[in-house]
This record gives C-alpha cells, sequence and structure tokens, in this order.
C-alpha cells in the first residue's frame, strides 16, 4: 500500500500530508519513511536532521546519516558520523568500515586504518575485511613485514567455507621461509575446522590416498556424528587411481538411496550406478563385470519398479 502512495505523491503538498498521516500513528518503519521523505522529496535538510538526530541506534541509521552529509559535500562531518557509528552502532556497520578504511587509504593515513581495524576487531564486526584491507594496504606500500602479519591474522577469521582460497592466498603472498614455517599449523588447523576445504588441499598437494581414506572413513564430531557424507566431488578426482574402491563407495551411495523407496531417491540412485557403469567401461575396461552387477542389483529391488524404470536407461 505505501509503495502505491509514493508513486500517487507528486506535489510538496501532497508528500506533506502524507508525513502527517505517517506520524499520526508513529513507528520506527514510518519514522524511516518520515525521514526519506524529507530528504529525498522534501528536500527539507533541517526536518531530516532532526528526526534523524532522534534516531541513531543502529550501523545503518549512522550510515544514511554519513551518506547524508557526503551528498551535501560535508565530508568532515561525514568521517564523525562514520566514526561515531563503528563505535556505537548495532548490528549492520560495513558501509561505515569500508567508508573509513576507502579514506585512510586513499589518505595514505596508516594510523587511523590500523586504528579502525582494532576497532573492528574489538567490537567483532568486519574483522575479515577490516584485515584483508589492511592486508591490501600494506602489500601494496610494498611492506611485506606488516602485510604478511595483517594476512596471517585474517587466517583466523576465514570461516566455515573459505579456507581453500586462504591457505592459497597464504601460499601465493608469503615468502618461502616463512610459508615452510606456518604450512603445517595452517595444514592442521583447516583439518580440524573444514574437512572439504582440507580435502581439496590434499588433492592440491597430491595426497590422493589421503583423501581416499577420509571419503571412505568420514571423520566424526564429538558426539560421535559423520561430519560429511558428501564426498562425490572427491570421489571423481581420485577415480582413475583408486577405481576399485570408489566403485563401492558409489555403490553404498546407490543403496542408500534405493532404500529412500520415492522417485527422487531411484533418481539418485541412478546417478550414482551411472558413475559405476563409467568406472567399468571406461577406466577398468571390464564391462561384463558392471553387466552382472548390475542385473544382480535389479534382481534384488526386482519388487520395486519404480526403480526398474528409473535405471532401465543404464
Amino acid at each position: 500500500m505505501m509503495d502505491v502512495f509514493f508513486e500517487i505523491c507528486k506535489t510538496k503538498e501532497e508528500w506533506e500530508y502524507l508525513v502527517k498521516k505517517l506520524d499520526e500513528h508513529p513507528s520506527d518503519w514510518r519514522k524511516k519513511l518520515i525521514m526519506d521523505i524529507q530528504r529525498e522529496h522534501l528536500h527539507n535538510d533541517k526536518a531530516y536532521l532532526e528526526e534523524r538526530m532522534k534516531k541513531l541506534h543502529y550501523g545503518m541509521d549512522y550510515w544514511d546519516l554519513a551518506a547524508f552529509y557526503i551528498e551535501k559535500g560535508e565530508m568532515h562531518k561525514a568521517l564523525e558520523t562514520a566514526e561515531q557509528g563503528i563505535l556505537k552502532g548495532e548490528g549492520r556497520l560495513t558501509e561505515l568500515f569500508q567508508y573509513l578504511s576507502d579514506h585512510f587509504v586513499k589518505k595514505g593515513d596508516t594510523v587511523n586504518l590500523e586504528r579502525i581495524v582494532q576497532t573492528a576487531l574489538a567490537r567483532k564486526h568486519e574483522e575479515k575485511p577490516m584485515l584483508d584491507r589492511l592486508f591490501e594496504y600494506y602489500r601494496d606500500q610494498g611492506n611485506y613485514e606488516m602485510a604478511k602479519g595483517a594476512l596471517l591474522k585474517s587466517f583466523e577469521f576465514a570461516g566455515n567455507k573459505g579456507y581453500h582460497a586462504e591457505y592459497k592466498r597464504l601460499k601465493e603472498f608469503l615468502k618461502d621461509p616463512d610459508w615452510e614455517q606456518v604450512e603445517p599449523k595452517v595444514f592442521n588447523e583447516i583439518k580440524d575446522k573444514n574437512v572439504r576445504d582440507y580435502l581439496r588441499i590434499c588433492l592440491d598437494k597430491n595426497m590422493k590416498k589421503v583423501v581416499l581414506d577420509v571419503i571412505l572413513s568420514p571423520p566424526k564430531n564429538k558426539w560421535g556424528f559423520v561430519l560429511e557424507n558428501d564426498f562425490d566431488e572427491f570421489a571423481d578426482k581420485i577415480k582413475e587411481e583408486y577405481p576399485d574402491k570408489i566403485i563401492e563407495y558409489y555403490l553404498q551411495k546407490a543403496y542408500r538411496n534405493i532404500k529412500g523407496g520415492n522417485r527422487k531417491t531411484y533418481s539418485n540412485a541412478a546417478v550414482y550406478l551411472a558413475k559405476v557403469k563409467n568406472i567399468y567401461t571406461n577406466i577398468i575396461k571390464d564391462e561384463s563385470k558392471w553387466k552382472q552387477r548390475f542385473s544382480d542389483l535389479k534382481s534384488e529391488f526386482k519388487n520395486r519398479p519404480a526403480f526398474i524404470d528409473e535405471v532401465k536407461h543404464l
């Protein structure tokens, strides 16, 4: 409904009337709409600032005010607002830290760039983006030691899905003696934190036997539950070295899906059986063995016509 009102209003009087009606039932959402109207449609800077100054709680509140000052060319006030925001604002602080870091990098202001990085660490907001920015700053200045320190600190905040990329970035940047010193610690830390990234690194290091051992006996958490059981991408990459083992891996996956007992799981099983067929026919070169195992499998599940239908193309 509010979108309709914003489409309808054209004149100053119409916008002012909408502001009046919104103010009759105040809420955070309505206050934000009022501020947007004052700023974007009525161009009433005084009214906007009066409302905005009453509500500076979230990081995006501070960013809204900072963006206003940037638009007006009042850079000192914009910087001051952003500084207050990274210290006091709650929730999202991304834009505030980006704005300040852009400013200090452009100015070559190392002291203040370091300061806001420490603020990010202390507030536990935007730690990795800010450490990455600090790394890039020192790297571009040719300060290897400081860049190394920022990059190693950044690795601590890699998160569950970024360890492989971080490993490669460290390897690419660090000098050989430094890399040789930190690599074992980094490698073992990734092993404990993200098994999939650990396996990707193992493949990079041509440690295919380790990959095989892990996918056949997946690690368990402290409660005894398997952490990860979808290692298909790794099985595909070591099938030529260990075809017999990977055949059994895929057959187990097929069996689990067949037992699911519906069209979707039967379709999944067909995918795994196609992988088994490919290994038998194109790697082992023993199509007769495939035909025998496939025949045995169909006999075992002959009372599941939907499954038989899903695999008829094999």
